[in-house]
């Protein structure tokens, strides 16, 4: 193959998750490619062993293949995978005399020795070296190893390679506390750049006497979630999940024989319906392990122990089994007495409210099937005020799972309406429920239904003056081919189908030559007109379909002026026959 690419490795952050890495270059041999892990916080390299930590796929492969790490290697967040091409520096081609050329064979070496050569190329780039234009007369040392020991790498007078004592041009001196019964420290840096040496001296310091213990009950933490005496001097809780616990136990005395079970036992003193108090534990020596309760209950005076009901508030961190541990108890400030105002409704028959009343998200209840009234006094009124959403009144049925609701108009409508209730009766007001039925609604005589927000039509049953049924308005149209619905299309020309579902009349002006298609919709004892007008040209004709018959079979012959109008009979036979009659022609 050709070798386009110069690309020799590939680094790759890990998360811990992913274990397969791959690499865009080819390998002879799943030995050529070496594998480092690289650890972020401290630079350090780790070199990776092939089938121990991980496998390899596409050997020979022009794009290359993957690194499968191995359960349990699979590199973390904070490592980052390098994948390195090493071709092994050796020459394993070997051709037989007379024998054919070997092509692919001679192209594989060719391909190994360009890829030792870029290897090379990586390696010297990641070199020190002078520039091309810089000139060493030497770069060989001529002292051997025991001349060159303890010397530091420099260059002469002439700017060639040598070795030098190196020189201090400055001291400077530091010292440091050693724990005591340590050993006493010096040490001696040198800093060739700068010609600076820097000792450092560790002094023993003398001994620290032992912690104190901090304020708070000193006790020692049990294990046990069992109900029962945790032991002398001893706390445990009912749950081995701090954050589960609801119950703590402490033994009648602490860690020094003192008796703290009356203490203990006015955890519950204040009356808080919150919390009556907050216990902290914290292990001894290490804060950073802690648990805060709140006391949530009335405490327990147990046989030897007391048992305390609590709410997990934070902890951070385990104890395990007798650590020691320091518990501080506070007081929570007791709820005050009730307010005036609705605090006061069960003694006051008639609290006054002095602002808004904030429900919280909580229902209004009364208890015993009693009422709620909202009663405005004089000509108030109750109103449900809009917010983001009009004023809405819901009335939900007795499982409060679907009901009925009134909604006021968008402020965008600009209008106010009044919903006035009939007077007597037991009638139902009609829901606008799709599937609800209008059964039994008595329009009174001579009273009209009025539709459309400008009561553009109406019906009415004129009982007093000639007893007739009226639809009025100012344009009435019938659907479904009833009477009057009339199809005007000012543009005819090919095929065209009428639609007898829609309309009873049809109005065509015909731009070209035109054929009545057969159509669908038509109903037996359909009857109406079909009008047909030339256009500016004239002399259009009119073919049928074998759905529509004339006299003798005959046809339709239309008027050829420019405008003309022929006027055309029709009554529906059958679903498939339509009987046109002599058509009124040549209106102008």
């Amino acid at each position: 193959m050709t070798v386009s690419s110069t690309t020799t490795k590939r680094s790759v952050d890990g998360d811990g998750t992913n274990d397969t890495f791959s690499y865009n270059f080819k390998i002879f041999d799943d030995d050529d490619i070496t594998v480092i892990i690289r650890t972020d916080s401290t630079g350090a390299e780790t070199t990776k062993t092939k089938t121990t930590h991980y496998t390899v796929t596409g050997v020979g492969s022009a794009s290359g293949g993957n690194v499968v790490f191995t359960s349990g290697n699979i590199p973390a967040a904070t490592e980052t995978v390098v994948l390195l091409r090493t071709t092994a520096r050796t020459q394993l081609t070997d051709y037989v005399a007379n024998d054919p050329f070997p092509a692919a064979t001679h192209e594989d070496a060719l391909d190994k020795l360009t890829f030792i050569a870029q290897e090379l190329e990586e390696q010297i780039g990641r070199s020190l070296k002078v520039s091309q234009t810089n000139v060493i007369a030497t770069s060989e040392f001529t002292a051997d190893a025991t001349a060159r020991a303890n010397k530091l790498l420099g260059f002469d007078g002439s700017g060639d390679l040598t070795v030098t004592e190196g020189k201090v041009d400055t001291v400077t001196a530091s010292a440091s506390a050693v724990s005591a019964g340590g050993t006493p420290t010096a040490t001696a840096t040198y800093t060739a750049s700068s010609g600076a040496l820097a000792l450092a001296f560790g002094v023993v310091t003398g001994a620290t006497g032992a912690t104190g213990h901090s304020a708070g009950l000193q006790m020692t933490f049990n294990t046990s979630t069992s109900d029962a005496d945790p032991g002398a001097g001893k706390l445990a809780l009912n749950n081995g999940t701090i954050a589960s616990v609801t119950e703590m136990y402490f033994d009648d005395v602490d860690d020094n024989g003192a008796t703290i079970s009356t203490f203990v036992q006015s955890f519950d003193d204040a009356v808080n319906s919150t919390a009556r108090g907050i216990i902290h534990i914290e292990k001894e020596g290490t804060p950073a392990t802690f648990a805060l309760f709140k006391v949530t209950g009335a405490v327990t005076n147990a046989s030897g122990y007391t048992k305390v009901p609590v709410g997990h508030l934070a902890s951070n961190g385990s104890f395990s089994n007798s650590d020691g541990i320091r518990v501080d108890f506070s007081y929570s400030g007791s709820d005050g007495s009730a307010g005036g105002g609705l605090s006061d409704v069960v003694g006051d028959t008639s609290p006054q409210l002095g602002g808004d009343l904030d429900m919280n998200g909580n229902d209004i209840v009364t208890t015993s099937n009693a009422d709620i009234e909202l009663n405005p006094n004089g000509t108030g009124k109750t109103v449900l005020k809009g917010n983001t959403n009009p004023g809405t009144l819901v009335f939900n049925c007795e499982s409060n799972t679907h009901g009925q609701t009134v909604k006021a108009q968008l402020h965008t409508a600009g209008v106010t309406n009044t919903l006035t209730l009939p007077a007597g009766g037991d009638g139902e007001l009609v829901s606008t429920v799709a599937t609800q039925q209008l059964t039994n609604k008595t329009i009174p005589d001579d009273e009209k239904l009025f539709f459309g927000t400008g009561n553009d039509g109406y019906i009415e049953y004129d009982e007093n003056g000639d007893d007739r049924l009226k639809i009025g308005g100012t344009n009435i149209e019938f659907e479904k081919s009833v009477i009057g619905a009339t199809d005007t299309d000012t543009s005819n020309t090919g095929s065209v189908t009428l639609d007898f579902d829609a309309n009873q009349n049809f109005v065509l002006t015909l731009t070209g030559n035109v054929t009545l298609a057969n159509p669908s919709t038509e109903k037996v004892g359909q009857s109406g007109f079909i009008v047909l007008i030339q256009d500016g040209t004239g002399s259009r004709t009119l073919s049928l379909g074998t759905d529509y018959e004339t006299a003798g079979g005959s046809g339709i012959t239309l008027s050829t002026a420019a405008s003309a109008t022929d006027i055309v009979p029709y009554v529906v036979a059958a679903s498939n026959r339509i009987l046109l009659g002599a058509p009124q022609l040549a209106f102008a």
